[in-house]
Formats: structure tokens, C-alpha cells, sequence
């Protein structure tokens, strides 16, 4: 038998994000389309465990993707971008 990897619906995975030159998310490629950003309904920064080995240090947007599909992403103090579910 084989090793797997098992992932929850609602946890975060990488993605890529176009983002504008301030940092907000412009476009976002999943599911191997770029999908346009329509609207911005949310954005805060979250700073947690910066006493530990491991900070969070995350700023999240709450999108609306062309059609209409809801998403939250976050951006890393790297660059990374994560999509949540």
C-alpha cells in the first residue's frame, strides 16, 4: 500500500495571484483559468505567534471571481499566495 496525502476542504493551498502594483489581488489562475477579481468585499492582516519559531503573518482578502464564485485568499510575508477550500 501506498503513502497518500489527505487534505480538508477547507484547507489552504497554494496559488497564483496577479496582483496590482498596492498588492491587491487582480486575477487569480485556478482550476487553469485566470478568473478577474470583480470585487474586493474584504482585506485585514493577521499577526499571530510572533513568540514562536513559527509567526503568522498573513494578509487576507475576501474576493468575489468572475462569475460571481466567492474566495479567500491570503498572501505570505514571502509572496505566496494561498487559497482557502
Amino acid at each position: 500500500m501506498g503513502t497518500r496525502s489527505l487534505r480538508g476542504i477547507a484547507d489552504p493551498g497554494p496559488v497564483r495571484v496577479i496582483a496590482s502594483p498596492g498588492g491587491a489581488p487582480h486575477a487569480v489562475i485556478t482550476d487553469g483559468r485566470r478568473r478577474l477579481v470583480v470585487a474586493v468585499r474584504d482585506s485585514w492582516r493577521v499577526q499571530d505567534r510572533w513568540w514562536t519559531d513559527a509567526p503568522v503573518d498573513r494578509s487576507y482578502f475576501d474576493v468575489v471571481l468572475e462569475p460571481g464564485r466567492p474566495a479567500l485568499i491570503y498572501r505570505e510575508t514571502s509572496g505566496q499566495w494561498f487559497l482557502h477550500g
